[in-house]
């Protein structure tokens, strides 16, 4: 068979309507309506997260800026591969967003696990409690035998684990009532991602109760939403503590970008007190967090750790 009738076989097949894969145009129509509830129930959220997404992109036209102008700094060599981690989850973050406004948040929030665990790194390199070649456990190999390999993914995860304690877990120094909390939080994440426990009960559940109809596309609920919603405020606001790490001396991007970042530090913690005023543990407990382990402000500068 050669690529033409593997072609013409499938339209003909499942051509609907004179659509191929017709039946899947009920499903964009409710993903559409999904993302115009989203814009229009969640309004304060989205300003929140478009602010942020918005000046996430502007800071790192204003690194490439700096670095166009005055070239790669020689003292520092992994402040390009530094650059590549934030705009690699800038990506990352983007996609679950995008997840989240055409119908599947709880899918969204499956990704956030590993933006989160990102950030936390990214966060522990910042205070000097490790570095990017060690988070990547790569040592400068320039050949990578499967042997190596091996070695070096190992090394990874003993960092990683090493640095989870040092920032998060048992070995934080956060207040057991806090580490409690945190340690509920991540457990979450672990959940859906393996085997998207929290959508199937949560989503459908109430199918499963004969509470609703059995519906393919997604369809809007507050409970799901919220999830996804709270986790992604919280992530955000790690990664915005982080943004002032990219500059190569304190205060480099100047006042206006300082702030912008104040105004975007402070939203979001107003965002997550309103969870606090809820009476929502978790959110006592991440601020507090965040106000120990992510320190940072317009006063922080790049540096790096051997």
């Amino acid at each position: 068979m050669d690529v033409s009738d593997w072609q013409n076989r499938l339209e003909r097949y499942f051509t609907v309507n004179g659509v191929i894969g017709g039946h899947l145009l009920e499903i964009i129509d409710k993903e559409k309506k999904y993302g115009e509830y989203v814009t229009t129930k969640f309004h304060g959220q989205r300003v929140l997260m478009d602010s942020f997404f918005s000046f996430f992109i502007e800071t790192i036209r204003v690194v490439n800026s700096e670095i166009k102008k005055k070239g790669w700094p020689t003292n520092y060599p992994q402040y390009g591969p530094t650059i590549l981690f934030y705009v690699t989850l800038f990506r990352s973050f983007r996609a679950a967003e995008n997840l989240f406004t055409c119908g599947y948040p709880l899918d969204g929030y499956a990704l956030l696990r590993d933006i989160k665990d990102r950030a936390i790194f990214l966060g522990a390199i910042v205070n000097g409690i490790t570095s990017l070649s060690k988070i990547f456990g790569y040592g400068g190999v320039k050949v990578l035998r499967e042997e190596t390999y091996k070695e070096l993914k190992d090394e990874r995860k003993k960092e990683e684990f090493r640095v989870l304690n040092l920032m998060i877990r048992t070995k934080s120094g956060l207040g057991e009532p806090v580490r409690f909390e945190l340690q509920k939080w991540e457990n979450f994440f672990h959940e859906e991602v393996h085997g998207s426990k929290l959508t199937y009960f949560t989503e459908g559940g109430k199918w499963l109760k004969g509470e609703i109809p059995l519906s393919i596309g997604p369809v809007p609920m507050e409970r799901s939403c919220a999830i996804y919603m709270n986790r992604a405020s919280e992530i955000g606001w790690l990664i915005v503590r982080l943004f002032p790490y990219l500059q190569l001396e304190a205060h480099s991007f100047g006042e206006e970008w300082a702030e912008k970042w104040n105004v975007l530090d402070d939203s979001f913690r107003i965002m997550i007190k309103g969870l606090e005023k809820l009476g929502k543990k978790i959110a006592s407990a991440f601020i507090n967090f965040v106000d120990i382990k992510f320190p940072f402000d317009p006063a922080t500068s790049y540096h790096e750790k051997a």
